[in-house]
């Protein structure tokens, strides 16, 4: 197998046609087709199917492709930490960031980043689990910051722990239950949270089934920060957030955190990266400018800043 013929599987997955991947690299359509068909005739098993719409890749297709894109982003691993080695900080860092520490750490880890190597683009995603794994599997993401990986996931993913904070449960400003002083007294209520499927388990042991109570009724899912404060400023909608998110502007002005005599819930960020693949110069001065930041906020002279970033344990 040859690296050519995983580029061009990748662009023909990427373009969803052969006449697009070959654009896109630079070749012509025949040497697309030519590099796709060796592959399969030297593996015995079919990988691309023309159809109406394109092109549609058979089993066997997906699971090399998977493997394809993982190569070829280790590749360009390899030559950014060269580059490095070099003094010559180019490429991309792709981070999976949750959006809690979007919104809270992640603007002054960023200026920092940016002023340390300025050469380097920087692309974000959403670090809700169902969004991350997958792209930390095939190597779009370099690592991401969020909640530790199910114990099914050890094997195949390595997670360091960054932080750590409380939660607290929140309502809309004026909500008929903004003075409540236990989560029993929510059971009726709609539950919304702004993390991934498996939250709606985590949430019953950890936030109700300790305190001998049963999993409210209905339980939403947003799989937006944007959706979910949009929800909860307009309704009867109960949510928990992190602290640091409490700290903010927009959930200060518009949002009530409460105080229970229950506590909620302890949530922890991991550093979440494929096991066996060390991160490279770009990722590890990010994330040394992220924990800087972070020490350098507890002090800022800006109290609302320096609230929010009191809020937050390191763990490292």
């Amino acid at each position: 197998m040859k690296f050519h013929q995983f580029r061009t599987l990748v662009a023909m997955a990427d373009t969803g046609s052969i006449r697009a991947a070959a654009r896109a690299l630079g070749i012509s359509p025949a040497a697309a087709t030519k590099a796709i068909r060796e592959l399969e005739a030297e593996q015995q098993i079919a990988l691309v199917v023309r159809n109406a719409n394109g092109i549609a890749f058979t089993e066997a297709g997906q699971a090399l492709l998977e493997h394809a894109r993982a190569i070829m982003h280790q590749m360009a691993r390899a030559q950014e930490d060269l580059d490095s080695r070099r003094g010559q900080y180019r490429g991309t860092l792709a981070i999976g960031v949750t959006p809690w520490v979007a919104l809270s750490f992640l603007p002054d880890a960023v200026s920092l980043f940016r002023a340390r190597m300025p050469q380097m683009q920087l692309e974000f995603y959403e670090g809700l689990l169902n969004i991350t794994m997958p792209r930390l599997r095939d190597g779009t993401l370099d690592f991401s910051l969020g909640k530790p990986m199910p114990a099914t996931l050890h094997a195949e993913f390595a997670q360091t722990p960054l932080m750590a904070t409380e939660s607290a449960v929140v309502v809309r400003k004026g909500h008929p239950l903004e003075h409540a002083q236990s989560l029993s007294e929510f059971q009726d209520s709609e539950w919304l949270l702004n993390w991934d499927p498996a939250s709606k388990e985590m949430i019953a042991d950890t936030v109700f089934h300790r305190h001998g109570l049963p999993l409210p009724r209905t339980v939403h899912l947003a799989h937006s920060w944007a959706v979910a404060m949009g929800l909860l400023m307009h309704t009867d909608i109960v949510s928990i957030f992190p602290w640091p998110l409490v700290e903010t502007r927009l959930a200060r002005e518009n949002l009530r955190a409460l105080t229970l005599k229950e506590e909620v819930d302890r949530t922890t960020v991991s550093v979440v990266a494929r096991r066996g693949v060390p991160l490279s110069a770009a990722a590890e001065c990010f994330l040394d400018c992220l924990t800087i930041s972070i020490r350098a906020g507890a002090t800022a002279q800006d109290s609302e800043r320096r609230r929010m970033y009191r809020s937050l344990e390191l763990l490292i």
